[in-house]
């Protein structure tokens, strides 16, 4: 079992509660002189190692003191340090509840105390007595570090509470900058506990694209899809880590790759989003194209601009930007488009602007530049692959001029 620090802790706790008596600012938490230095000489006997001794002077000090006060609560959380300090968890646990429940200690005391004792108590077995000390705790704690949600997780976990493991080691991989794959693991044992299958998909997605290597996964993985009868995608998954060196860079890659392939591409554009807001892969050109076109295969075209638009100034060929310039046609933003189309034509060669001119003239027709669409589109007609296209516009224009001047 796991207690952090006991002995800092220990020494931490005597430093401050065990002060002269003549040094403490508040009456409320005085110690006698004759208190101070019996529990000073069971410190010093604690330090040298001497638990049994130290043990019996405590104890004798307990029956020396006025039932409720503060150097009772004193006497009794120092007892359950040395019974820490000892692996005597069980008794540990019983000095500090004791210690507790007097409601003598200063604040901060018993809120490091009730920590404490939440540790021991889910350490011993105790997980519901353990839970409520510590979710008491936590209510104190708004600024609680990851390691007290895992030890919740755990707790819950323990008495099949699997919801409120779920919600609690989710809390702890938030506030963690470097989530440890055991908090992944028991929130996919979770999971799979409530049957919640494409919960656990999704976190076996995460474990293989932080720990590639471990097999195991990858195999679960394949499992939970031929589970839910997707027989194609878990065939992919399994021929995938077959070949691949899982230990290799382009682990993500691949897999991101696979969701496309198996037309999934909302799962690849997610999985690539991710890893490189966590560092698993570059945000390079390359990678930002690939989310780019998944995001675009999944219809999420807002989310492809995004992406496209911070690619522009890493592309000096034009093509970005005229991809860009297609999305937003596409979704009828004509003024978005204009922009786009503009750089494209500053940057691509001339044997390659057709497209450009043909979708500026197009543009501009909607943006009530008319004069400057026909223009435009006269400058596409010099492009074998837009020219039936352009045509088509012109003979538009034509035809719109004439109603307005029959009109």
């Amino acid at each position: 079992m796991q207690i952090h620090n006991q002995k800092f802790v220990l020494m931490a706790l005597l430093a401050c509660l065990i002060l002269p008596f003549s040094a403490m600012a508040e009456d409320e938490y005085l110690l006698t002189e004759a208190t101070y230095k019996a529990l000073s000489a069971a410190q010093e006997k604690m330090e040298q190692q001497q638990y049994r001794q130290a043990e019996a002077d405590l104890k004798k000090l307990l029956g020396e003191t006025e039932a409720g006060s503060y150097e009772r609560a004193v006497v009794l959380q120092t007892l359950g340090y040395l019974y820490s300090e000892t692996e005597q968890y069980n008794l540990a646990a019983e000095q500090f509840e004791q210690a507790l429940s007097l409601n003598a200690l200063p604040e901060d005391v018993t809120h490091n105390l009730r920590y404490n004792l939440a540790q021991l108590l889910i350490g011993d077995g105790k997980y519901q007595k353990g839970i409520d000390s510590l979710t008491q705790w936590l209510k104190d704690e708004p600024q609680a570090d990851s390691s007290a949600y895992v030890l919740l997780a755990n707790a819950y976990y323990q008495i099949n509470q699997f919801t409120k493991s779920v919600e609690a080691i989710r809390t702890a991989i938030q506030r963690d900058n470097a989530p440890q794959e055991n908090w992944y693991r028991l929130q996919l044992a979770a999971h799979m506990e409530m049957q919640q299958y494409n919960q656990s998909i999704d976190v076996l997605e995460i474990l293989i694209e932080r720990f590639p290597v471990n097999k195991a996964y990858w195999d679960q993985l394949a499992a939970l899809y031929a589970q839910q009868e997707k027989r194609l995608t878990s065939l992919a998954v399994q021929m995938l880590a077959k070949r691949l060196n899982l230990g290799d860079n382009d682990t993500v890659l691949r897999l991101a790759n696979m969701y496309r392939f198996l037309n999934i591409p909302y799962k690849s554009a997610q999985l690539l989003q991710k890893s490189m807001n966590d560092g698993v892969i570059e945000r390079n050109f390359k990678n930002l194209e690939s989310l780019a076109d998944s995001w675009l295969a999944a219809r999420e075209n807002e989310n492809a601009t995004e992406v496209l638009a911070s690619m522009q100034s890493m592309d000096a060929s034009g093509e970005t930007d005229l991809k860009l310039a297609r999305v937003f046609i596409s979704m009828e933003n004509w003024s978005e488009a204009a922009g786009p189309l503009q750089q494209s034509l500053e940057k691509l060669p001339e044997d390659k602007r057709g497209q450009a001119w043909m979708l500026s003239g197009m543009v501009n027709y909607h943006l009530g530049n008319i004069e400057q669409s026909e223009q435009q589109l006269n400058r596409a007609l010099a492009f074998s692959d837009v020219r039936n296209q352009a045509s088509q516009w012109l003979k538009h224009l034509q035809n719109t001029r004439k109603d307005k001047d029959d009109a």
